[in-house]
């Protein structure tokens, strides 16, 4: 920082850029948008730096701008709808009844305890995760991987509880289908 307290961009950028990158990367798990949201943290601080009055530190007003960032980046994508594709493919694994169709029945894991143990199956796993919606996989990673209460995943994605709890619900459907297909149909 320089003689007289006032801070520039610059080394804000070389003091802060990994923290905000690691928390944006942590919130949306993919890198070009991670980066996205980062660099355009900074423009806002660009233009916002000389109303900063420290009342907090420039790190805590860095993160409160990113935070708004991540959350106008989830509004937006919770805007994009689902297809009626993936809806129908859900739909179609109850019956008229509410039950499961046979073809769409559960399977039962076997030594599940041990799962998680197992590298070809969190491999699998991961990869199942990864290949979800990008609004489902990070409520599911925020859900389940790094657990955090629905509160706070809902204030951090800017989404209703309702709304968390349809896309819980459908990612787990999801998740079961692509287990199903890449895990139990390929004999393991």
């Amino acid at each position: 920082m320089n003689k007289n307290n006032a801070v520039t961009v610059s080394e804000l950028v070389h003091q802060f850029g990994d923290d905000l990158y690691r928390f944006a990367y942590s919130k949306t798990n993919n890198k070009v948008v991670s980066e996205d949201l980062v660099q355009d943290t900074f423009i806002v601080a660009v233009t916002k730096l000389d109303t900063f009055r420290g009342e907090s530190t420039h790190k805590t007003w860095l993160i409160s701008i990113l935070r708004n960032k991540i959350a106008d980046y989830y509004r937006k994508k919770s805007k994009d709808n689902v297809s009626d594709k993936e809806l129908d493919d859900q739909s179609m694994s109850f019956n008229a009844k509410g039950g499961w169709n046979k073809a769409n029945t559960p399977f039962v894991f076997e030594d599940s305890e041990h799962l998680l143990d197992n590298v070809d199956f969190t491999d699998v796993f991961y990869g199942c995760i990864d290949s979800l919606p990008e609004l489902w996989s990070s409520v599911i990673r925020m859900k389940y991987i790094d657990p955090k209460k629905s509160k706070e995943i809902c204030q951090e994605l800017d989404i209703t509880d309702t709304n968390l709890w349809q896309i819980v619900h459908r990612s787990k459907l999801k998740l079961k289908d692509c287990l199903g297909n890449n895990w139990i149909q390929k004999g393991n």
